[in-house]
């Protein structure tokens, strides 16, 4: 993105008559780079709060499935936070298991991509992360916002759905 300001450096030393970096097919790829960035975040947000929805529905029907039980575990004397538990803790399963096929489409998605291209990206001057430093990192905050993800849609529903 600092690639004009670079030429203009360069175009201002002494012995240089002429700089040609390829304007045009620089400030087109950078636009490409922008809008994917922009789509994708918007992507994930969108993903989020479908995910969250889906999960505080799940909860929520289980919590109206397990009534019963829930009035029986009153009646004996358990505590709220004994009686929330479980539900937080399926919202938080819910997440992580949401989050395998996630996880699964960057390890192999990329590592073929990086195969297919041969570490490059459009041309030699572009060239992509290395999987192995890239994949568990992005794997590990996948799983990481599935957590939060399904704790907090799960919480969100016990506290909502769930009169204790």
């Amino acid at each position: 993105s600092k690639i004009s300001y670079t030429a203009n450096k360069i175009q201002n030393l002494e012995d240089v008559t002429l700089v040609n970096y390829g304007e045009e097919m620089v400030e087109q790829l950078l636009d490409i780079f922008d809008m994917l960035q922009e789509f994708s975040k918007y992507s994930v947000i969108a993903l989020v709060i479908v995910t969250v929805f889906l999960i505080v529905n799940t909860i929520k029907l289980t919590i109206f499935s397990r009534k019963n039980e829930i009035g029986i575990m009153r009646l004996v004397g358990a505590s709220n936070i004994a009686i929330k538990v479980p539900f937080v803790t399926e919202g938080i399963i819910l997440g992580i298991v949401g989050s395998i096929v996630p996880i699964c489409l960057v390890i192999f998605g990329y590592t073929k991509l990086y195969d297919h291209l041969g570490g490059k990206l459009f041309t030699n001057v572009l060239n992509l992360a290395t999987p192995n430093s890239l994949i568990y990192n992005i794997s590990i905050v996948i799983l990481a916002i599935g957590v939060i993800v399904g704790m907090f849609g799960s919480l969100g529903a016990v506290k909502k759905y769930l009169k204790v």
